[in-house]
């Protein structure tokens, strides 16, 4: 985002923010310039307004990327734990244990191989294995998120331009 959108998402959070309005915007400024530097100007005024909305106080950058991850319709958003194994659930109906299913996402397919297809499909006790998929898929899930949020910070932050350039130094 250019230091003008910056400037004009400040502006709009401000004004819904008395506090704020009587405060210096420069540091602000310069902080989101950094922080929102990789999200879509208007994705992040929605997410800004979407903030203010349902909030009384002025809207932290986490606060900010959370909203513009929820709402910009070209980031995967992976199902949630219930609706993974919803699928499974299907799947193992339309597939049974001796054809390989097609699986919504990544995550879904890593979590029913940790556990077994055929497990699944001809399981004696379906609750435990619920319970268990749950919990690993929501372990996966959460580990996803973390590893996508280093790699956004990594590249604002210009890291993964130092790496790559160290490691080409070290290879030549």
């Amino acid at each position: 985002m250019t230091k003008q959108e910056i400037c004009a998402l400040v502006a709009l959070a401000a004004s819904s923010n008395p506090i704020m309005q009587a405060k210096d915007p420069a540091p602000i400024v310069a902080a989101w310039s950094i922080m929102l530097a990789d999200l879509d100007p208007v994705v992040a005024k929605a997410a800004v307004i979407k903030v203010c909305r349902e909030s009384d106080f002025f809207p932290s950058v986490a606060r900010i990327v959370e909203a513009a991850n929820e709402l910009d319709p070209r980031i995967e958003k992976p199902p949630t734990a219930a609706e993974a194994w919803e699928e499974v659930e299907r799947l193992i109906i339309h597939f049974g244990p001796y054809r390989a299913p097609k699986y919504s996402c990544d995550l879904v397919r890593r979590a029913v191989r940790a556990i077994g297809w055929l497990q699944l499909c001809c399981s004696e006790n379906p609750a435990a294995d619920r319970a268990h998929f749950l919990k690993l898929y929501e372990s996966m899930r959460s580990k996803h998120k973390e590893q996508l949020e280093v790699q956004q910070v990594m590249k604002i932050a210009g890291v993964g331009e130092l790496i790559r350039a160290l490691a080409g130094k070290s290879g030549a």
